[in-house]
């Protein structure tokens, strides 16, 4: 594929850019930084073109910071399925295994001592099973709990850094009236 050249307008700056993408493709990235960068000026139109632009790029990378994480999340949350699915696998393959030791139970006379003992142990291991399963489903529990702490903390966080953009902002025109004075 050869380089080629788009020309975008992109906060009212034109601009020629050269890639080996399609030039729709690159229109269509002009186009929505375009529509994000008037986004955050119409939400504040105290923001000059620097401002608005770096609040446009802050906001573009969370997003892709809050996507990563949530990629992660779901990966993390995979390996969690996967292990639940193994676990119900053997919780059922010993189910089946109960099962097929009644009926030999009920079909032999000889050996019904043993064949108890089996079934103890079986129903200790089903016992085991079920108790890692409670572990498991606490261990859940505390993870959920712990996701809400984290949410209450990021909302505190993003407030926090809410308010610190303001100031920012308040200062940087203090600073620019003094300046001017």
């Amino acid at each position: 594929m050869s380089k080629s050249g788009t020309k975008v307008t992109i906060s009212d700056m034109n601009f020629f850019v050269v890639g080996n993408n399609d030039s729709q493709y690159i229109k269509d990235l002009a186009d929505n930084l375009d529509f994000r960068i008037k986004e955050t000026q119409g939400s504040n139109y105290k923001l000059n073109q620097v401002q608005t632009l770096v609040l446009t790029a802050l906001n573009i990378l969370d997003e892709k910071e809050t996507m990563a994480n949530q990629e992660k999340s779901i990966k993390e949350a995979e390996k969690d399925t996967n292990q639940y699915r193994k676990n119900i696998q053997e919780l059922e393959e010993s189910k089946a295994e109960i099962v097929n030791l009644k009926n030999k139970l009920l079909n032999q006379n000889k050996g019904i001592n043993d064949l108890k003992k089996q079934k103890d142990n079986l129903e200790k291991d089903n016992n085991d099973y079920r108790n890692r399963i409670q572990l498991q489903d606490q261990s859940i529990k505390e993870l959920e709990t712990k996701v809400e702490s984290l949410k209450k903390e990021k909302e505190v966080l993003e407030e926090q850094i809410y308010n610190s953009q303001k100031r920012i902002i308040d200062l940087n025109r203090e600073l620019e009236s003094l300046n001017e004075k």
